[in-house]
């Protein structure tokens, strides 16, 4: 019996590493991970392009000595725990203990994912810088055994060492396939190592052979086909890591003392995918793949969701930069896009926490309407052991409606949601604060929510692509869901299929009681929709008659104007012709007279333009001028006609009445006339619309046979299953019962007004000039909007380009200058300065804001006044004075909303302290038992301002003023649940002047 060693080939690291590894981005998230467990407050991945495209992954952790490196890097398999030293408190660097992520030691060899070179370099405070050189591919050969790879390993004290030391680096890898004489003189490792390396070549060549004929073989001769060995000598030759590559590292630069930086060339297409190359095929759909892969992967690492007492990171930064020459594009940063602000926002949520035996408690929100103390059971009863409990876990995921018409939500918001379903949608997993792959991305259903769906989406309400936020595990509670060793998910035991059938359970659960078909809070739901429905179909009807009204009087103008005109002159004429009615002595005259004044304004009323909405639009101007010229002719009708009726009284025989009958008899003839023209022209629209209204019918009987007969023969030959039948018929079933509603009902309603004698047209036109009034309004309030909006815009323009102009000083500013030189790097220097910091002031004004809520308090909020009016209190001789109890307060709450009123109030009592022409100007800031007080000694508010001084468009000011800022005020406040007034007397009056009170909502003393 002999007893032997198990023999390692040198691919056993590339089965360990890159086979292990599913995608480029969780190579990525494995290796911040990493930076993480090294306590980093920062990690950047750089990716440049290049004639060798270069990525750098750099981080501030701690860093590893020599030593370190060789007993724990380049030990695989060392687990976190049993590696753990004493130091580790100086490890934290600062900062709160952290949970390990590392479980099985071979999470950095996900860098062989990324890139096939790479140079690895450490810094540990007090220690030397330690660098190895290692090409991955070299374990690719299945001929080398583990041990014939030698990893060229320097440390040394200064950075500038590095760029003498590379070149021996790369010559000693390279014995890695040349092979060496060791101290001895043996060359046995030489000749193992080129037979190993031929073998691969032969290998590769008769592979590649195999797949061609033998007219592409022979061309791919000339053309040199590449083996393994050829690649890497390619790359040895050619790949530079030059200063733009090194200064990503933030140890390199001086801005930390201590860190990890990988350096990896010839990297793999995944990271290839950001670069924006202009050569680079639009059409590439894998290239447009990989790089949404690694946005939806990498975007929100660190749990966005969290709250309270949950696992929170704070203390930690990852970013993606992309570098096109010295242009940078930032596609990932750490600044949380999509938050628990945004989530809180759906109108659809579940939220709380699942106990070690499955149970939920929490609420559930729909529709916007919330259910609290809600109670969801497990499917069966757990008998857990030691090895297969779930544990506790808290769940938090938002929806909404993808519907426009059944949303709650602004059909704004729902555009915005969809858009940013792109990269956050999907319902994740983090464990303790750090995200789980692959969970949440789309190409993952672990929770089988779309498998679901395609079952019966109407009662499944849940989809992946539609639905926010995460499962929140922790590795003390729930230490059985353990990762697969390519971090491809949960270990497949039991503790996870316990755990994913309690959360699928919570989904289906959710969905029939509150959200799904089945749920009676929906079916209310939709009704409310169908009001409003209503009210939309209403409001195009407005819309649709403000349109033909505007078509009919343009029509007519256009029509009647020429004719309007020419009827006007004939007044006139007529006007001039009987000036003096004296001169008409002859009762036939009189009479020729009368009827001719009645012809003309009989003929005046057809050119009459009836009801007319306010606003016309470009017709304005057209119409105002058309009832000029009809007023003016009805003008002279009067004056006429009323020289008429003198001439005829003056000289007609007939008694009074014989005169007014005549009169009468006329003029009613004129109105039958009218009344049959038009009752000629209402029968044929009645009649035309009579067969419209027939036809329709007939189409809307057909229509639910028709969509319903083909599924019916499918199901009768057996093609389609009954659910699936049934299923459409109560689909097409309500859709048909709505539509059919909305084609004939308008109909109903109309004829039935017209029974009752309601004007229609008149009540449609006067609705439509109140709306009008109120619309100008809301214009108004929208330029404000708009002017957030601008800021917002610019801001983020501002942000980009002050990131880059950031980052070209921080790298020269280490340069030799010349005395001039350095007076003008200075003077750019301290204008830089300026210009971030107005940015930064705008930030919290914009109108939407930073979706952030953060704990802000009386210091932060005097020091922003400070900062915002500068000197110029001071300048003006104003003193702003702060208690200590204002100073100790706090509220948490979005800064958009907190800073602005405190800046619009202290404006106010700036203002108003210097119309006062005293000596003393004084701005006081206190905190009491009712809230926080804003006080000045101005001239305080006239009483009889008080009810008016927060409403819309007020002012007192004589120059300057618009009315908007305490309406801000109250408007921003409003959300928090915040309040603030008016103080007229009481204990809460500290100065003579103004005083105003803010009741924060949970604000803390």
């Amino acid at each position: 019996m002999d007893s032997i060693s198990f023999q390692t080939r040198a691919r056993t690291i590339d089965h360990l590493g890159r086979e292990q590894i599913a995608d480029c981005p969780t190579a990525i998230s494995e290796l911040w991970k990493n930076s993480y467990d090294a306590y980093a407050r920062k990690v950047e991945l750089n990716i440049f392009d290049g004639v060798v495209p270069i990525a750098t992954l750099v981080d501030d952790g701690h860093g590893m000595s020599f030593d370190e490196f060789i007993s724990k890097w380049l030990v695989i398999g060392t687990e976190s725990k049993a590696t753990r030293k004493n130091n580790e408190l100086a490890d934290q660097l600062g900062l709160t203990l952290r949970t390990k992520q590392g479980q099985k030691g071979i999470g950095r060899l996900s860098c062989a994912a990324l890139g096939s070179l790479l140079l690895i370099v450490s810094k540990r405070v007090e220690s030397c810088f330690v660098a190895a050189l290692i090409d991955w591919r070299f374990f690719e050969n299945p001929f080398l055994m583990l041990s014939d790879v030698k990893v060229p390993l320097f440390q040394f004290e200064n950075k500038s060492e590095l760029k003498s030391l590379l070149p021996k680096m790369f010559e000693e890898l390279l014995v890695n396939i040349h092979g060496g004489t060791d101290e001895r003189g043996d060359n046995s490792h030489e000749q193992r190592i080129r037979s190993a390396w031929k073998q691969l070549d032969n290998q590769e060549l008769a592979e590649y052979e195999d797949s061609l004929n033998e007219e592409e073989f022979i061309v791919s001769k000339k053309n040199n086909f590449k083996t393994t060995r050829k690649r890497i000598l390619e790359t040895a030759d050619n790949v530079i890591f030059d200063d733009r590559i090194l200064n990503t590292w933030p140890v390199w630069t001086g801005a930390s003392q201590h860190g990890t930086a990988m350096f990896m060339a010839d990297i793999h297409d995944d990271m290839k995918a950001q670069i924006p190359l202009d050569n680079k095929d639009i059409g590439d759909l894998s290239a447009v793949k990989a790089s949404d892969s690694l946005k939806e992967t990498l975007i929100n690492f660190t749990d966005p969701f969290s709250k309270g007492l949950e696992p929170t990171i704070s203390d930690f930064r990852t970013s993606v930069i992309v570098w096109n020459g010295h242009i940078h594009r930032i596609i990932i940063d750490d600044v949380k896009k999509f938050d628990l602000s945004n989530l809180e926002m759906m109108e659809h949520m579940i939220e709380g926490d699942v106990d070690e035996y499955g149970d939920f408690r929490g609420k559930v929100k729909a529709f916007g309407i919330i259910y609290s103390d809600i109670v969801i059971k497990p499917p069966r009863v757990y008998k857990t052991r030691s090895n297969t409990q779930f544990g506790k876990f808290n769940i938090r995921i938002a929806s909404y409606e993808y519907e426009k018409p059944k949303s709650t939500l602004s059909d704004e918001y729902v555009d915005f949601l969809n858009e940013q379903s792109e990269y956050y949608g999907g319902v994740r997993i983090y464990r303790d604060g750090l995200r789980v792959m692959p969970y949440g991305r789309e190409d993952n259903d672990y929770f089988e929510i779309e498998k679901r769906r395609s079952k019966n989406a109407g009662r499944y309400f849940w989809s992946n692509r539609r639905s926010f936020g995460r499962i929140s595990i922790t590795r003390k509670e729930n230490s059985n869901l353990k990762d697969k060793a390519g971090r491809e998910g949960f270990l497949d035991n039991t503790a996870s299929k316990y755990f994913r059938e309690i959360v699928e359970n919570i989904l289906i659960k959710t969905a029939d009681n509150y959200l799904g078909r089945y749920s009676d809070i929906r079916k209310t739901h939709i009704e409310d929709m169908d009001v409003l429905k209503a009210i939309e179909k209403a409001e195009n009807d407005r819309k649709k008659l403000i349109k033909n009204e505007r078509v009919r009087i343009k029509k007519l103008i256009t029509e009647n104007i020429g004719e309007l005109t020419n009827k006007l002159d004939d007044l006139k004429d007529l006007q001039i012709k009987y000036s003096n009615v004296d001169e008409i002595v002859d009762l036939l005259d009189a009479k020729e007279f009368k009827a001719l004044v009645s012809k003309h304004n009989s003929e005046l009323q057809s050119y009459s333009l009836s009801s007319v909405p306010n606003n016309l639009g470009n017709i304005e101007s057209a119409y105002k001028n058309y009832k000029r010229i009809e007023a003016e002719a009805k003008s002279i009708i009067k004056t006429l006609d009323e020289s008429a009726n003198i001439s005829l009284t003056r000289l007609s025989d007939k008694t009074d009445y014989d005169i007014a009958i005549e009169v009468f008899n006329e003029k009613k003839r004129a109105i039958n006339q009218a009344i049959r023209k038009r009752a000629s022209l209402g029968k044929e629209l009645l009649q035309e619309e009579l067969g419209r209204f027939t036809e329709l019918v007939e189409v809307q009987l057909k229509i639910f046979p028709t969509e319903i007969n083909s599924f019916l023969e499918d199901l009768h030959l057996e093609r389609v299953s009954l659910p699936q039948v049934l299923k459409k018929i109560d689909e097409e079933y309500q859709k048909q019962y709505i539509e059919n509603d909305q084609r004939l009902v308008p109909y109903i309603t109309a004829i039935k007004n017209i029974r009752d004698q309601i004007d229609l047209e008149g009540l449609a036109i006067h609705s439509m000039n109140e709306s009008a009034k109120w619309k100008q309004e809301a214009e108004r309030l929208n330029s404000l909007a708009q002017l957030g909006i601008t800021v917002e815009i610019i801001g983020h323009e501002i942000e980009g380009l002050d990131s880059t102009i950031a980052r070209g000083l921080d790298s020269i500013k280490n340069a030799s200058f010349n005395d001039y030189e350095k007076a003008s790097f200075d003077d750019v220097v301290y204008a830089h300065q300026g210009l971030t910091d107005k940015w930064r002031f705008l930030s919290p004004l914009k109108l939407s804001g930073e979706r952030v809520k953060k704990n802000i308090s009386g210091r932060d909020v005097f020091g922003y006044l400070n900062n915002f009016f500068g000197d110029s209190l001071e300048r003006n001789k104003i003193h702003l004075e702060v208690t200590q109890n204002f100073l100790n307060f706090s509220v948490t709450d979005f800064p958009s909303r907190i800073y602005p009123v405190f800046i619009n109030l202290v404006n106010n009592s700036r203002y108003w302290v210097s119309q006062g022409g005293g000596d003393s100007k004084n701005i006081l800031l206190d905190n009491g038992e009712d809230g926080v007080t804003i006080s000045d000694n101005g001239p305080g508010v006239d009483p009889d301002d008080y009810d008016q001084l927060f409403t819309l468009f007020f002012t007192r000011k004589h120059r300057g003023g618009r009315g908007v800022g305490l309406y801000l005020c109250r408007t921003n406040l409003q959300p928090g649940g915040h309040k603030i007034s008016y103080i007229t007397s009481g204990s809460n009056k500290k100065l003579s002047g103004a005083n105003f009170l803010i009741e924060f909502n949970e604000a803390k003393k």
